[in-house]
């Protein structure tokens, strides 16, 4: 797998966050369609870029950001040699790196929005966004959490082994079991008119956003919109009939919410209200 830096990847301008972004997105897919660099690289540009390299002193940062480690790896070896091709189409590896690095880019603007920088929350979400589809086999949830119920299963004994525990480890479940986009709505209303703070209830809405960021991008959504088509059409899902369609594009980014300051310092909702007023 590719070491060298990505072009354009996590490069850093605070003047168009969004830009920074996009162009984070496109060398993923660059990279995805050719020498995959990894998930444990992304991890670790991801950790780089936030400076949580630099934090030494912080024991659960430390032990949440081995646990993310553990995961990106077993992630990777899983599908590294799929020769039988059960990678999700959609739900797969570049649907991981492309949410922890929307909610690397996130945590920056936050940071910046705040003048302050929470290095455990920071790898609390690092944790729950690399783990929160972990395991999935492409199928649909046929109750509440299903499918987020044994992400969070498998990824106990890791949290285990690297010593996550205590209210950190009660974070990294709850977000993940709250990522069922079922229950999406209501994570989002938790925080209407709540300022923001670094906390759990704030910790979801991230995670709930950098789960859906690169499907709404007026450059991107399209495409994620039709592997996920082709992911549902294997299990016969459907909503694989409409979910790629014009209509169902619409559908989707009417029902999409994003509650944070950090996404609005992005300027997503505001494309999205240009994209949705485009398609006929």
């Amino acid at each position: 797998m590719q070491t060298a830096p990505m072009l354009g990847y996590l490069i850093r301008d605070e003047k168009s966050w969004m830009q920074c972004l996009e162009n984070s997105y496109t060398a993923l897919r660059v990279s995805w369609q050719g020498e995959w660099v990894g998930l444990p690289w992304v991890l670790k540009e991801c950790v780089r870029y936030l400076g949580l390299d630099r934090n030494q002193d912080s024991l659960p940062a430390q032990q949440m950001l081995k646990a993310a480690e553990r995961v990106a790896h077993e992630i990777e070896a899983s599908f590294a040699n799929d020769i039988f091709q059960t990678e999700p189409l959609y739900h797969n590896r570049l649907h991981f790196a492309d949410a922890i690095t929307t909610v690397s880019v996130q945590i920056a603007i936050q940071s910046q929005l705040n003048q302050d920088f929470n290095a455990e929350w920071s790898a609390c979400a690092l944790l729950a966004c690399i783990a929160h589809d972990f395991g999935h086999n492409g199928r649909v949830n046929q109750f509440e959490s299903e499918l987020e119920s044994y992400s969070v299963k498998l990824l106990r004994p890791i949290m285990d082994e690297c010593g996550v525990e205590g209210v950190w480890r009660e974070w990294v479940e709850r977000c993940i079991l709250q990522s069922d986009f079922a229950l999406v709505s209501q994570n989002h209303l938790a925080v209407k008119n709540a300022v923001f703070e670094w906390d759990l209830k704030w910790l979801i809405v991230f995670l709930n956003e950098s789960d859906v960021m690169a499907s709404a991008s007026t450059n991107f959504g399209v495409g994620m919109g039709e592997a996920l088509a082709s992911e549902w059409k294997k299990i016969d899902f459907v909503a694989h009939k409409t979910v790629a369609t014009p209509a169902g594009r619409k559908g989707f980014l009417k029902i999409i919410t994003f509650s944070s300051p950090a996404s609005k310092a992005l300027g997503i909702q505001a494309a999205i209200d240009q994209e949705i007023q485009a398609i006929q």
